[in-house]
């Protein structure tokens, strides 16, 4: 029983079920799908029938690995996510057992490797980033502060205050419409500010974000090497 529960082809068969799972639960977003009441209960039957295959799943793997099933984090996901989708479902709240249905799609973590070693490398990654995240919040507090007390005046929409700074310099970082909608009308009135809005995209854009893409990477050999022992 555990080499089949542990087997290629079963674990095939439980992502496609995961899969269809998930087009099921977009399927019962649709406006034409609500609008019929007979779709949606077509739809909501198959959803149940993916509940209580993942269901069978899980009682099927406790049998065949007794008390090994709960030293795997990813089982102990799985029965988290079944268990409080049958009791949000029995206890008639609509909202609750909506949320797990939802987040039933997040099975495919547990069932697909690959998907297991991003996850693996987004949390070993997670310390340094948050050490470059402080970074790039200074960065950001000094050139809001600066952009407030420049330009707060002859441009209150996008420096009026603290907030609006903060809002308008994450635009410039993400390059949407930053340079016809804030930067050349600002350079227009101060044309020093180009100084300004260049020297915020060398640091955030070309310098911290690509110290986070070299700490993904440097997480990736670390996790890699430490398969390969």
């Amino acid at each position: 029983m555990k080499d089949f529960i542990e087997s290629k082809w079963t674990q095939i068969i439980i992502a496609v079920v995961v899969v269809f799972n998930a087009l099921c639960i977009g399927a019962l977003s649709l406006q034409s799908v609500k609008s019929d009441a007979k779709l949606t209960e077509i739809f909501v039957l198959l959803d149940t029938f993916c509940l209580y295959f993942f269901a069978v799943e899980m009682v099927v793997k406790l049998i065949a690995l007794r008390f090994a099933y709960f030293k795997s984090g990813w089982n102990l996901f799985d029965m988290t996510l079944v268990l409080c989708s049958f009791s949000s479902f029995f206890g008639g709240n609509v909202l609750v057992l909506r949320l797990f249905r939802v987040l039933r799609i997040m099975r495919l973590f547990s069932v697909i490797p690959q998907l297991q070693f991003i996850l693996s490398v987004i949390a070993r990654s997670v310390p340094s980033v948050a050490c470059l995240g402080v970074v790039i919040f200074i960065v950001y507090y000094i050139y809001a502060c600066l952009g407030t007390q420049l330009f707060g005046e002859a441009n209150p929409e996008y420096f009026g205050d603290l907030g609006r700074s903060f809002y308008t310099l994450f635009q410039v970082m993400t390059g949407d419409s930053w340079s016809e909608a804030v930067a050349r009308p600002t350079i227009a009135i101060f044309p020093y500010a180009w100084a300004y809005f260049v020297s915020f995209i060398i640091i955030t854009t070309f310098i911290v974000l690509n110290m986070v893409i070299g700490v993904i990477i440097d997480s990736i050999n670390e996790i890699k090497a430490q398969r390969a022992k």
